[in-house]
């Protein structure tokens, strides 16, 4: 009887999970949406479209090292297929909270919208990203995302201060390699003046090889230096939402002159039960000779309405007039029910 007891035992403790198992903690999460819009631009068709399928896994690997993975399934209209993005890939080390490391594929810590809303619709509050926060492959004029090391600090002092300083692959690079022996450096700087008020600038500089594609789809005739100054204000009040940001960025080929672009956004909304009436307001002033940018200004302008349906399920409503410098000026509507799983 006592040998059973054992075998009985020890059986139990061999299915229990190791303690190395419980340690690692992963959730799987996953984000999509639908969209409906129309638009007055000659020959557009209004349509249905199923936006990107974001696959987000989280892992507690060990004590202080943790691993964010974000891979996005989406239909690209060149190719007529669905194809696969490896968005962020993130092995983080936190000492404390003073201190992570964070090797892998980042969201660049460029303002405030690009940290705070990834590639899940249901997160960010309008249906789609400001005109200056566009990911790279929508015709993006920012480094979105940027693979390197990031060395981070969060909650120092009373004024709850905030540190990112990044260095990775520049311009023109790729996750697993880069145009030049150069690397880029971002550094950013943030307060969380009030629990719902925060504050923050940013700093962005890179070299960009000579030959490297612009945004025109031509190539650089000769090395070019970016650098990009910015700040933004957030507050996301019980009933109050207001974000407003500015990026400032130079482009100077070597040897020659200098040109500044400026983008901006603003964004209010206001809460009235599951219900959020906003507005929000682009622009993007090119210098016409840019070598890399070389676009016309562009302005829009929105108003919509959010809806919560839960905490993983919103419909958006969207009313949008887009002026572009030198071509007719375009109305859009849209509806989008997003939802998280």
């Amino acid at each position: 009887m006592t040998s059973l007891r054992r075998l009985v035992l020890l059986g139990f403790v061999l299915a229990l999970p190791s303690a190395a198992a419980r340690a690692q903690e992963t959730q799987i999460r996953g984000f999509t949406d639908v969209t409906v819009g129309g638009s007055d631009r000659r020959g557009a068709n209004s349509a249905f479209g199923i936006g990107q399928f974001d696959l987000y896994v989280t892992s507690k690997v060990a004590q202080r090292v943790s691993f964010l993975g974000e891979t996005v399934f989406e239909f690209d209209d060149a190719g007529g297929e669905f194809v696969v993005d490896v968005e962020r890939v993130i092995i983080s080390y936190e000492a404390s909270h003073l201190l992570r490391l964070a090797g892998g594929k980042h969201h660049t810590p460029l303002g405030y919208w690009n940290n705070a809303y990834h590639h899940g619709t249901l997160l960010q509050p309008t249906i789609q990203r400001p005109l200056l926060m566009r990911f790279e492959d929508e015709g993006g004029i920012l480094p979105i995302h940027t693979t390197g090391l990031l060395v981070a600090g969060r909650d120092i002092s009373p004024l709850h201060l905030g540190y990112d300083v990044m260095v990775g692959n520049g311009i023109g690079g790729s996750p697993t390699s880069d145009g030049n022996q150069a690397k880029s450096v971002t550094v950013a700087l943030s307060s969380e003046v009030t629990s719902a008020l925060q504050v923050g600038v940013n700093a962005y500089t890179d070299r960009v090889a000579s030959g490297t594609p612009t945004l025109t789809g031509s190539v650089l005739d000769a090395p070019m230096s970016q650098r990009t100054l910015g700040g933004y204000a957030a507050y996301l009040g019980p009933r109050l939402e207001t974000i407003a940001e500015y990026q400032h960025v130079i482009n100077e080929l070597e040897g020659g002159d200098a040109h500044a672009t400026d983008g901006f956004f603003v964004y209010g909304g206001f809460r009235t039960g599951n219900l959020v009436p906003y507005v929000r307001y682009d622009a993007i002033t090119y210098d016409p000779a840019d070598p890399y940018f070389a676009r016309p200004n562009a302005r829009q302008g929105l108003v919509g309405a959010r809806y919560d349906l839960g905490a993983a399920a919103t419909v958006k409503l969207e009313l949008r007039r887009l002026r572009t410098d030198g071509e007719d000026d375009e109305s859009q509507v849209a509806a989008q029910f997003a939802i998280g799983i």
